[in-house]
């Protein structure tokens, strides 16, 4: 028996007239029916028949980081339409692929990475000590949402 093997794309999605720290109006429902809009569009029928284990695992608004779950193969027809949308909803934004992996537990792994060097990156520019507190105690809150 064959195993189905499954790519798990992890994207940011970043609103071009909102802040970085704003929610972004766009639903995981959305985010599935828009990549399956733009894959018929650039690929055809081919493209879209091969997305019929397209799934969008994960959506955080307040992270902007959204995880979506392809089969392998055509999980290249996804990561080359993502750098060409140009909406989310109803918004101007851009998609940004920041990893591909072969399991969720991977891109977990990396998510917690990457906001980790979000976070030193973002103290190292605070001067106070109390900047440092007030923005360590405003993520682990968001972590606990």
């Amino acid at each position: 028996m064959v195993r189905i093997k499954e790519r798990y794309i992890l994207v940011q999605v970043r609103c071009n007239d909102k802040p970085a720290d704003e929610s972004v109006a766009i639903s995981s429902t959305t985010m599935y029916h828009q990549l399956c809009g733009q894959v018929e569009r650039y690929y055809g029928e081919f493209g879209i028949a091969s997305m019929l284990h397209l799934r969008v695992v994960y959506f955080n608004d307040k992270t902007h980081l959204c995880i979506i779950q392809s089969r392998h193969g055509p999980h290249r027809f996804i990561t080359s339409i993502l750098p060409l949308i140009t909406t989310a909803g109803t918004q101007m934004a851009r998609y940004r692929i920041l990893y591909v992996g072969a399991t969720v537990k991977q891109c977990q792994k990396f998510i917690i990475k990457y906001q980790q060097r979000y976070i030193n990156k973002t103290i190292g520019n605070y001067r106070g000590e109390m900047q440092k507190q007030q923005l360590i105690a405003d993520v682990t809150k968001m972590a606990k949402l």
